[in-house]
């Protein structure tokens, strides 16, 4: 893995559920729409191992007619509406309700697609980190946004996700970035325990 702060590259052979996100992602560019992914699969891809059942995407919002096109291009690829059909994708993202998408006939792994709603996946969609990743480039969430997050979040899993981003990039990281996400988030006890792992 080699990281220079604007962008980093995973040179290893990606995993059945890395090509799901480089398949699923790869529609989202050819259709023009801004997305990252954020959450668990950030750890999974920078080297954490554990599993997950899906992988988090917001996008931008979409007007109806965009959503509709992305929604006729994800079934063309085999994806299904694993929650709602792909024909309410629009509305349901439109009542701020995430949608699973999954390969036709799956449950898991799945996308868990919504549109941004609030400042922090706004921030994360406007100045993504991107990963290189086989031959393709993931817009993943910044870092320093993911680390801080995590910690609001507060499961023991989001935290053992946390110490892996905070040790693996360790001296990567624009502390100054962190710490106001940490400030904000209200997440300092959470950080300062994490420092001490």
């Amino acid at each position: 893995m080699e990281f220079d702060g604007d962008t980093l590259v995973i040179d290893r052979t990606p995993s059945e559920l890395d090509k799901m996100v480089l398949e699923f992602t790869e529609i989202l560019d050819e259709e023009n729409i801004e997305y990252v992914v954020v959450s668990g699969y950030v750890a999974i891809l920078t080297g954490r191992s554990r599993a997950t059942e899906d992988i988090d995407i917001v996008i931008e919002r979409l007007p109806q007619k965009r959503t509709a096109a992305l929604a006729d291009r994800l079934r063309d690829a085999g994806y299904w509406g694993a929650t709602m059909p792909l024909d309410d994708l629009f509305d349901t993202l439109s009542d701020d309700v995430r949608q699973r998408i999954a390969e036709e006939g799956m449950m898991i792994p799945n996308v868990e697609l919504w549109f941004v709603k609030n400042e922090y996946e706004r921030a994360a969609l406007t100045d993504p980190l991107i990963v290189e990743v086989s031959d393709h480039e993931v817009a993943i969430s910044p870092l320093e946004l993911q680390i801080a997050y995590k910690l609001f979040l507060g499961s023991e899993k989001d935290f053992e996700d946390a110490i892996h981003l905070y040790q693996v990039f360790e001296g990567h990281l624009d502390e100054d970035r962190l710490q106001t996400y940490v400030a904000e988030l209200e997440v300092n006890e959470s950080y300062d325990e994490l420092r001490r792992t």
